[in-house]
């Protein structure tokens, strides 16, 4: 019943998305020398449900909607935007030796 009244509380309420920071995993040096960064690309992720328009917290909360039993809701009726943060040009193209 606590699971019902949280999916209630978020319908029409907007929640902030899901931050996955960016970060440098390392380099990748090419053949011709120049060492290029090789990074994990910041991502910000919104979870919703189709019908109700209710925005989740977490990936957490949008489970135990499905899997809750007082609700209609199934996997298919989760949607997920995901908005990727791409590189500027100038960090994709990396460092020429000297």
């Amino acid at each position: 019943m606590t699971e019902l009244l949280l999916v209630l509380i978020l319908i029409g309420e907007k929640t902030m998305p899901i931050v996955e920071p960016a970060e440098l995993l390392g380099h990748i040096t090419t053949e011709d020398g120049r060492r290029i960064p090789h990074y994990k690309v910041k991502t910000e992720t919104t979870i919703t449900n189709i019908d109700t328009g209710a925005e989740y917290e977490s990936e957490a909360a949008a489970q135990a909607d499905v899997d809750n039993p007082g609700t209609s809701t199934t996997a298919e009726k989760i949607r997920r935007d995901v908005k990727v943060f791409a590189p500027s040009l100038a960090d994709m193209l990396g460092e020429t030796p000297e």
